[in-house]
């Protein structure tokens, strides 16, 4: 009797399970994932491996389930979902075993489930990290979207002489697109000149905070007021930019945390799964996303501040359109579009400490997978 073919979810659920076993193994690539693969019938059909290009993700409809503003937030039955009790309670296990302070794991914009630990709960805002780079990116796209500036501006066009430690002249060939693909050629540890624009992909957080001094000097507006303005209350985001205390920058600038909770931190999530819509609206331009999850020319798995790890370090082993917003301390926001699926995590780090990927990362996604219908 001939099987049925396998869903997308379904062998995404085998690559990643395997992927997770020869990862707990020290595998490397190769068998696991092409015995699971083999266990199945068509997934070549799926597009979810070896795709190589091309955009296989439908629009998402118009109208398409969003939580509102003020109101309950939709759930969905786990199993209905595909999920098994006993495959859930083992990925709580794994949330609170690596020092997770909450977990939310949404369907097509649906809760399947949403935990806290250590004295979290819905209400709890904390630091994201550079979870914040993906959000800010899209700032900048809205501030695109109102002709407020151009992606290949200088960043010296809005800032005055002296927001880095290069040479007048070479500060001046510095771009937003520079720092939104970390390839400034600054250092991260003092920003003075290391290499030319464009040429090197040097993870930069000191040079992406000039960002926000931007968007601000672009809009005449504080980060708070433009990203409620903009985006966080169209979306219901609660979150707000802080200062950290006692943080500078090389140049004496302060350097800026946002704090979300679970919830804003998913609501962002679908919100990108929807490539910018909301409901019936579409906030920001139809194609800002696509555009922001092209590879960048420096950094084949990096894009507009996003990381792109369906082509990079979980390339074979999830989905093509799997991007991510990534924290130090693990804080995590993954979006599957082709999945509808968006998985958020905050906490203490999981091992050893990372400003962005980690190897949490298929740890956590392994996990979300074994508990489809184990």
């Amino acid at each position: 009797m001939m099987r049925r073919a396998r869903t997308t979810v379904e062998v995404l659920v085998a690559l990643l399970a395997a992927a997770a076993a020869a990862s707990a193994c020290g595998g490397g690539s190769g068998g696991g994932v092409a015995d699971a693969l083999a266990d199945g019938e068509d997934t070549a059909a799926d597009g979810l491996v070896g795709d190589t290009g091309g955009d296989d993700t439908a629009a998402p409809a118009a109208g398409a389930y969003v939580p509102p503003n003020d109101g309950a937030w939709e759930t969905i039955d786990p199993a209905a979902a595909g999920f098994s009790a006993s495959g859930l309670e083992a990925l709580r296990a794994v949330v609170e075993e690596n020092h997770s302070s909450s977990f939310m794991l949404l369907m097509d914009g649906r809760i399947v489930a949403e935990w806290y630990f250590m004295g979290a709960s819905e209400a709890t805002r904390t630091d994201v990290a550079s979870v914040q780079k993906s959000i800010t990116g899209t700032l900048v796209g809205l501030a695109r979207d109102r002709g407020l500036l151009d992606l290949d501006d200088a960043v010296s066009d809005y800032l005055p002489e002296g927001w880095s430690n290069a040479a007048p002249a070479d500060e001046a060939k510095i771009t937003l697109r520079h720092l939104m693909t970390h390839s400034s050629g600054l250092s991260p540890q003092t920003l003075a000149k290391v290499a030319e624009p464009g040429a090197v992909f040097d993870y930069n957080t000191n040079a992406y905070q000039k960002l926000r001094l931007v968007l601000e000097a672009a809009s005449g507006l504080d980060i708070n007021a433009l990203s409620r303005a903009w985006l966080f209350d169209a979306i219901g985001v609660g979150g707000s930019w802080v200062v950290r205390d006692g943080t500078l920058d090389p140049t004496g600038a302060t350097i800026w945390g946002l704090q979300l909770s679970a919830r804003d931190m998913a609501r962002f999530g679908l919100f990108a799964q929807r490539r910018g819509a909301w409901g019936d609206a579409q906030i920001t331009a139809a194609g800002w996303f696509d555009e922001a999850w092209t590879p960048s020319a420096a950094k084949g798995d990096y894009g507009l501040l996003w990381w792109l790890q369906g082509r990079g370090t979980l390339r074979g082993k999830a989905p093509l359109d799997l991007v991510s917003a990534l924290g130090s301390r693990d804080q995590k926001i993954y979006v599957s579009p082709s999945l509808k699926a968006v998985v958020t995590r905050q906490g203490l780090a999981a091992g050893t400490e990372s400003e962005a990927e980690s190897n949490f990362d298929i740890v956590l996604l392994g996990a979300v997978a074994a508990a489809f219908a184990n």
